[in-house]
């Protein structure tokens, strides 16, 4: 995984110092090799975390004509394959992202649909001097974009585009309601008006007129298998997805939560390595939050070189402003204080890259919010502003309308109130589905294509996956999301993936001979650390006052009024108002 950035300039008046500043601030996510690519209308930086090809790869890399032109952040898994079925000679360059721009030329936007990886790519097209920004099928890889004026300025984090990018920047408000209304920012929405994320699946072309989005994969194309797939289908899979991520000429760590997921993956990468495996977890001092037994169980099984660290509440009081900060990021709860220290000790030990279990929930119905779309005896109530969102009037994920119009009232100034007006989170389409389509989806099939969209590319593998693993240097791999373990979970059944109101039942099914039952039999417990008021002393609560105070956008009392509000809330809304102040402070936002 690297860093990423760079100006376009069409017009030739290029810039190239705010790429050397936009660089100069990612050095934590590619601190290994500088590469540069320049032009008369285009600069770009490359900061390199070296894992394959590290003698004998470089970038940028072009097809063999030498129209097309890449810089790449990421891993192609099967560049081995891709390059077989593009024939011709072996390349010097061997790193797997140089296989990109060749697929590209052969096959255009399509050609990125053959990836299975993670990677976040600036193709330049010599001969027509246009620029694409593309990205990954789940957005493992993160990158930002911003016009201003003739030129683009891209980046693989929010804050030091933003930062290094001379202007004036303002909050984008429709961004605040999304988060507050649902937990998470959909791209291609920030919280800055103006700089978007490119959305997972896609690719945006600049040089000819307004910056246009082509999808070359979406998620939630459920298909019928012609035979029923079996525990060993899905099990082969798997392991075929843990091998490729494990594959790197540095050592390839795990993190061990202790929970279903990330057992499964360590038991297999324990079973294809001659050496122990190193696992990573976080032990909380609190027993409700604390994984602890299981994860000792499941490292003593394996006899893996295993690596705890100890999250405390003033552990969370001292730096989740720290955190917030670095990942400009809104959160609704404490937890990535507690993934940046696990990243720490991983690179700390001299790892660049951990195996984690993302994705399974979302692919196979994990989350109890399936069990209950299983168990429902009625219809859910209907809503214009469901179908506008979801396409369904029917289906609002996880959305109490009622609920979440208080938060409004409890939280926003009457100004912010008055500036969201015909920019509510409801007016986005949300997931790439249009009414025909999410018509014919069951509601567990909507369901997961929204927590992947919603829930999985902007959280789960953006601010708590990939800003707090890089902020250490370490690469993040989801063996999850593996094309072939995808494609399986796409053909299974509703019901069986959950049954007897247990989700990812066929998934469990296939690792139960192999699995700890004490893991196995486990409720889900999520990623979930102290409470606000476990960690919060009078000092630092009077300072967030402050700042939400100084936000411009929050009632100056919004803290109180949440924390005495007797009707309780699905998350702790107070540390998304303080995580959001903190970020309009931190990159200056206008509101």
């Amino acid at each position: 995984m690297c860093g990423l950035c760079g100006t376009y300039a069409p017009d030739k008046t290029l810039d190239r110092s705010v790429a050397a500043a936009m660089h100069a601030r990612l050095i934590h996510r590619g601190p290994d090799e500088t590469y540069s690519l320049s032009t008369p209308t285009l600069s770009v930086k490359l900061g390199r975390l070296g894992m394959t090809a590290l003698k004998d790869g470089w970038q940028p890399s072009e097809d063999p004509s030498g129209r097309y032109v890449a810089m790449t952040n990421g891993e192609i898994y099967n560049g081995a394959d891709l390059r077989a079925r593009l024939g011709g000679t072996r390349p010097d360059n061997r790193v797997d992202v140089a296989v990109l721009p060749e697929l590209f030329a052969r096959y255009g936007p399509a050609g990125l649909e053959m990836v299975d990886g993670q990677f976040a790519t600036a193709i330049h097209d010599r001969a027509e001097d246009r620029l694409y920004l593309g990205r990954d099928r789940f957005g493992v890889c993160p990158l930002f974009y911003t016009v201003v004026g003739t030129h683009v300025h891209f980046c693989s984090e929010l804050k030091p585009l933003v930062q290094s990018v001379p202007r004036t920047w303002g909050l984008d408000i429709g961004a605040v309601d999304q988060y507050l209304t649902l937990g998470n920012i959909v791209a291609p929405r920030t919280l800055v008006e103006g700089v978007h994320a490119v959305p997972p699946g896609c690719l945006v072309r600049f040089g000819d007129g307004s910056p246009a989005t082509e999808r070359y994969w979406r998620y939630g194309e459920f298909t019928e298998p012609d035979h029923p797939v079996t525990a060993d289908q899905i099990r082969g899979a798997v392991r075929g997805a843990v091998g490729d991520r494990l594959r790197a000429d540095v050592e390839i760590g795990a993190y061990l939560s202790g929970g279903f997921d990330s057992t499964a993956l360590v038991l297999e990468a324990s079973r294809m390595r001659r050496e122990p495996t190193r696992t990573f977890s976080v032990l909380f001092d609190d027993i409700a939050l604390d994984e602890g037994r299981f994860q000792r169980e499941v490292a003593d099984k394996v006899g893996s070189e295993h690596h705890q660290i100890r999250c405390t509440p003033d552990d969370v009081t001292a730096r989740f402003e720290e955190m917030v900060r670095h990942c400009c990021y809104p959160q609704r709860e404490t937890y990535n204080v507690a993934a940046l220290m696990l990243a720490g000790e991983a690179r700390r030990t001299g790892l660049k890259g951990v195996i984690s279990g993302e994705g399974a929930d979302e692919l196979f119905y994990g989350y109890d919010s399936y069990a209950f779309d299983g168990a429902r005896r009625k219809p859910p109530p209907s809503h214009a502003e469901n179908e506008q969102a979801w396409g369904r009037a029917d289906f609002s994920w996880e959305v109490d309308r009622a609920r979440a119009a208080r938060r409004r009232e409890m939280c926003l100034t009457a100004r912010a109130a008055g500036a969201l007006a015909g920019k509510e989170y409801w007016r986005d389409r949300l997931i790439p589905f249009d009414d025909r389509e999410t018509a014919g989806l069951t509601q567990m099939q909507l369901r997961s294509i929204a927590d992947v969209y919603v829930q999985l590319s902007g959280h789960l593998l953006g601010d708590h996956g990939d800003t707090m693993l890089m902020a250490n240097s370490v690469e993040g791999r989801y063996p999850f999301l593996g094309n072939a373990v995808v494609a399986l979970g796409l053909s299974i059944p509703d019901e069986q993936k959950v049954a007897d109101f247990e989700g990812k039942a066929c998934l469990k099914a296939a690792y139960a001979d192999i699995v700890p039952r004490a893991v196995l039999d486990r409720a889900k417990q999520g990623f979930t650390a102290y409470g606000l008021s476990a960690t919060s002393d009078e000092r630092t609560l009077s300072r967030w006052r402050d700042l939400v105070a100084d936000s411009g956008v929050f009632r100056p009392d919004s803290l109180d009024v949440l924390g005495a509000d007797p009707t309780p809330d699905k998350w702790d809304v107070r540390l998304s108002l303080i995580s959001i102040s903190a970020v309009i402070d931190e990159l200056g936002l206008t509101s």
